[in-house]
């Protein structure tokens, strides 16, 4: 009997994969922007061309020893894209260097991955779009 996967093998799973792994090496948010105690990351999803409901919205805290990894995998299971925040995180970072204040960012990226519904012959571009928002708390030493 052959076991169904939930992806194809053209290589959203290796592509998963790998964004785990580069996760996983990545320095912290303490040695890359040491003036940030805290980021807070929303991510909302939308699918103008879905039928179904959208994909939960998502929350990530991170804490100064977290790694400081701004990639995040498309929703879709049958997408091997992804959406980088680096930049966006970055321009956080520096519009509030040296205010000692909470900042905020906010922005929307589309994915431009490739879907393989049901068969890996049948592909097409990735319509997910995401809605994001970026908070800083500045690192205040006692």
């Amino acid at each position: 009997m052959k076991i169904a996967t939930r992806k194809s093998a053209q290589g959203t799973l290796p592509k998963r994969d790998q964004l785990m792994s580069e996760r996983q090496r990545a320095a912290s948010l303490r040695t890359l922007f040491p003036e940030i105690e805290q980021l807070r990351i929303e991510l909302i999803f939308s699918d103008p061309t879905a039928r179904s409901a959208p994909p939960s919205p998502q929350l990530h805290t991170l804490f100064s020893a977290a790694s400081a990894y701004f990639r995040f995998a498309c929703p879709c299971a049958d997408c091997d894209g992804d959406f980088d925040l680096t930049e966006a995180v970055t321009t956080l970072v520096t519009n509030s260097a040296g205010r000692g204040r909470a900042t905020l960012f906010r922005g929307h990226l589309s994915c431009h991955g490739m879907r393989f519904p049901g068969h890996a012959l049948h592909q097409s571009g990735c319509s997910m779009q995401l809605s994001f928002e970026l908070s800083s708390e500045p690192y205040r030493p006692e």
